[in-house]
Parts: C-alpha cells; structure tokens; sequence
C-alpha cells in the first residue's frame, strides 16, 4: 500500500524536530513520545522485533484523535516503498523526539556547569 501522506508528514516531523521547532513530551507507556496538535496528537514508538538484537526494530507513527482513538499507523517498514531509507528516517526521528520529550540535552547541561564549577572551586 502506498502512503505519500503519511511520508510527507514523516518528513515535516523530521525536519520539525530537528530544527527545534517540535515539542516532544513522555506518554504514559515508556518509549513511547507524543506530540499534540489541535484535536490530533501524533506517536512514536520502537517495536522491537523477535529475538530483540540490536538493528532488529521497527518505527512506528501513529496518529490519535482529540479522544484517543488511534485513527492511523504506519511503520518504517509500511513507508518503505514510498520513503527512501524509511528506517533510518524514523530511527533518527525517534531518536531525536526521545532526546526531546527526556530533556537529554538540558541533562548534559546541567552535569556539565556543575563539572564546570567543581573544575573553579578546585
């Protein structure tokens, strides 16, 4: 089945999110990172596959309505006739939301002005 909607809102998520311009947040299922829009939210998610070895995973988008109801998914896997190196895409766009929504890089800030600090007081 073709999705070139579904591809093209990949993309703008991708390119959303890697521009800083998307917030990501946790949802109550861990690994699982949302971003809301009026009436709809759109998720990421990791499945890993049988065996569970590293590389073995599939992406998977999902879109939500204002009441919860899942009304679309897809997966790396679905998009792959439509979007070139669809895995590596939604790998990389996971990634980043899960960066996003867990506040990594204000993490590594954060460690990072108090190594500062002890490297003054020392």
């Amino acid at each position: 089945m073709s999705y070139p909607k579904m591809v093209y809102l990949v993309q703008r998520l991708y390119r959303r999110t890697d521009a800083e311009g998307m917030e990501w947040e946790e949802t109550e299922i861990e690994g699982v990172f949302q971003a809301a829009f009026p009436e709809y939210s759109v998720r990421l998610s990791m499945q890993l596959l049988d065996g569970h070895v590293l590389g073995s995973e599939d992406y998977v988008l999902s879109i939500f309505s204002a009441r919860g109801l899942k009304i679309e998914e897809v997966s790396d896997v679905d998009l792959a006739e439509d979007l070139a190196d669809s895995y590596e895409v939604m790998k990389h766009l996971y990634g980043t939301a899960r960066r996003k929504a867990m506040g990594v890089d204000q993490a590594i800030d954060l460690i990072l002005s108090c190594l500062d600090q002890d490297d003054i007081s020392s």
